[in-house]
């Protein structure tokens, strides 16, 4: 295994946007994992783990320990009933996962289609979409831990999943690094086509009982009409989560703000569209900080247009919640985890 010293982690997330690493690897399997931990451990210095580097938002001076990009691949399906156990390898890219699941006409994971990242990502960021999480259809996960360098396996329960949540995001969990998770996926399972958007794809199309695959064919074509294409603009996909409110609020908030999209989420919850927020208090055709912009088919992605820095980015957040928070009320919460110093950005 190479270790690399100054490698620049713009070229390694899909935002194009980050200062060096101090040093930097990629690990192919376990041995390679445990032998990165102990170069760190021997530079008394902190590891951070990178998987497709599209959920992160990295400061512009870097990252001042190991960065270690993990590569571990592989995919083993087995039968269970009329479901499918899938266990899938951390380094394996997540669209082509939901590709072959599809292709083999397993349903679960169908509407997660055309999100960037890797399968490892996916439980630590509980990753959703058009009516599906991926907590949903996860059995277990296994981890490294770090600190007994041992490999533990861990329940659903164990994962404390919650909104685009798990334990895995807390601080004294930074410890776990996730090497392969076990999917249950169903042969028989029932689509989930209740956004107003698929549903008006699929009358248009004349599809009136879609399988998987025509799921995920309405949902990748959904998702282009309003995203960037990430091969042509750095963006980390949707920068904010959308906010949740207690169900006994939203009738005053729905009140208070006419049209405002609210949307059941639990029995206590209901969720309000962050985008409808952005477009509706922020004019994103006007947000921007220097080569860091509001998308403007979407208001939840922010965009780099081709020399922005992670200042330029983060100070753009930071006053888009800033405005949302006066006009309404709502603190938005960043859906992109930023690594590094950004302590002395000045907003």
């Amino acid at each position: 295994m190479r270790i690399l010293e100054q490698e620049p982690l713009a070229k390694h997330t899909t935002f194009r946007i980050g200062g060096p690493a101090r040093y930097f690897c990629e690990a192919s399997n376990e041995a390679e994992l445990a032998e990165a931990l102990a170069f760190a451990e021997t530079k008394s210095a902190p590891f951070f783990i990178l998987g497709g580097g599209s959920n992160v938002l990295i400061a512009d001076n870097g990252l001042p320990g190991l960065v270690i990009k993990m590569r571990l691949r592989g995919k083993e399906y087995s039968d269970d009933g009329s479901f499918a156990r899938v266990i899938a390898h951390s380094g394996e890219s997540w669209d082509a996962f939901v590709a072959d699941t599809v292709a083999k006409g397993l349903y679960g994971i169908e509407n997660l289609s055309a999100i960037p990242g890797t399968v490892g990502a996916s439980p630590v960021q509980n990753i959703g979409a058009y009516g599906q999480e991926v907590k949903d259809v996860i059995e277990w996960v296994e981890v490294f831990d770090a600190d007994t360098k041992a490999v533990r396996r861990l329940s659903n329960d164990e994962c404390g999943f919650s909104y685009r949540h798990s334990m895995f995001k807390n601080e004294n969990n930074k410890n776990l690094i996730v090497l392969r998770i076990a999917f249950r996926l169903s042969r028989d399972g029932h689509p989930e086509r209740g956004y107003p958007e698929v549903e008006a794809y699929l009358e248009a199309k004349g599809i009136v009982a879609p399988n998987p695959a025509r799921m995920r064919e309405a949902i990748i074509a959904i998702r282009k009409q309003k995203l960037p294409d990430v091969s042509e603009t750095g963006t980390a996909g949707s920068f904010f989560k959308n906010p949740l409110l207690q169900k006994a609020h939203s009738h005053i908030f729905k009140h208070l703000f006419y049209g405002a999209p609210l949307h059941a989420h639990t029995e206590t919850h209901d969720k309000l569209s962050a985008a409808w927020l952005i477009r509706n208090f922020c004019g994103e055709k006007q947000f921007r900080c220097g080569d860091a912009a509001i998308y403007i088919r979407q208001p939840l992605v922010l965009v780099n247009h081709r020399r922005a820095r992670a200042q330029d980015v983060f100070i753009l957040a930071q006053k888009i919640k800033t405005r949302v928070k006066k006009e309404t009320g709502i603190t938005l919460e960043f859906e992109v985890q930023t690594l590094g110093d950004f302590s002395q950005t000045t907003i």
